[in-house]
């Protein structure tokens, strides 16, 4: 099977620590002086801000590629969403996009907020996507007026993201964690709860993001964040050490089943790849899956999104549904290796 060219390239730049920490990802909002705010703006509006931050950022010394969203067809807007390359539910139909040739640094204009930049990295890379990110805020800092507050700090069209108006966003692969100490995942959730992050699971996955904006700075966002991804991470590592030593035949039995059902299932959820997926990676960790590498293990749960499944398949009318199709692709992809 043929290398389906719409997944990011950010997926195969390793990162620290990326077996376990799938990415990192940092969002900057701002908006312009004297202009109103996305909910209140008119068609004048939007074509100020859209000319006054286009100038500008192509101006910039980076080579980013522009699209209209507009112009775009709703499978190409599905696929950068799954992409992480621009946010879910997001207003888009005013929206211009710059991005970079990996599409690990964006620029996103007239969605919800005038501006809003965001960069992203695989593994634990928080500290590069905030040094990233805020090259782009300083470089056109200085040329553009940012709606400012003294009390306040940066404004925006929600009163959550005013402040700092910087988002972090971090997701983790602990499946030892949730099945071997449940009660840990609690104690981590209350404990990012008192920092004013927030910790949540889906699908196997542990996501972490920053709740407050105002009254702290960026730092203490990053380094809070970035310390408590630490202390998860470590975790998972001891537990995955312990079960390998006094489970060992139960790990064991998982990581090949998982790799035995994604080698011969006809039909496949997504929730069911990430799963089957999450224990190939302990399967690495341990040194077992030798003919596997992570970069395909990222690229299977890439692949396998709907949207990059109707691209590949957009031609075709030989599978009846997406779960069959997301078999054949995963299916695929595992026997070439």
């Amino acid at each position: 099977m043929s290398v389906n060219n719409s997944i990011a390239n950010w997926i195969y730049q390793k990162g620290n620590d990326d077996n376990i920490v799938l990415y990192s990802k940092v969002s900057i909002y701002r908006n312009l002086d004297n202009i109103r705010f996305f909910y209140h703006m008119d068609k004048e509006d939007f074509d100020k801000t859209e000319s006054i931050l286009r100038t500008n950022i192509e101006n910039l010394n980076h080579e980013f590629e522009y699209i209209k969203l507009f112009n775009e067809p709703n499978l190409n807007i599905r696929i950068l969403i799954e992409n992480l390359t621009i946010p879910r539910n997001k207003n888009l139909v005013n929206a211009s996009l710059y991005t970079d040739i990996n599409q690990s640094s964006s620029l996103l204009i007239n969605s919800n907020e005038h501006l809003e930049i965001q960069t992203i990295a695989r593994g634990l890379e928080l500290e590069d996507c905030f040094n990233r990110a805020y090259k782009i805020e300083n470089e056109l800092d200085k040329k553009i007026d940012f709606s400012y507050d003294k009390k306040f700090g940066f404004l925006t069209s929600s009163p959550d993201i005013i402040g700092t108006a910087m988002s972090v966003n971090v997701c983790l692969a602990i499946p030892c964690l949730i099945w071997k100490t449940p009660d840990n995942i609690d104690y981590f959730i209350n404990e990012c709860a008192k920092m004013g992050f927030e910790a949540s699971i889906k699908n196997g996955l542990m996501y972490i993001k920053n709740n407050i904006m105002i009254g702290v700075t960026e730092k203490f966002i990053l380094d809070g964040i970035i310390e408590k991804v630490k202390e998860i991470s470590e975790k998972e590592k001891k537990i995955r050490n312990r079960i390998k030593k006094l489970d060992r035949i139960e790990i064991e039995d998982r990581i090949y089943r998982s790799r035995a059902i994604l080698l011969s299932a006809r039909t496949l959820k997504y929730r069911e790849l990430i799963k089957y997926s999450l224990w190939l990676r302990v399967g690495l960790d341990y040194g077992i899956l030798e003919d596997l590498e992570l970069d395909t293990l990222y690229y299977i749960i890439a692949a396998g999104r709907s949207g990059h499944l109707k691209q590949l398949y957009q031609k075709s009318n030989y599978y009846k549904n997406i779960d069959e199709m997301r078999a054949n692709v995963i299916r695929d992809i595992l026997k070439n290796k």
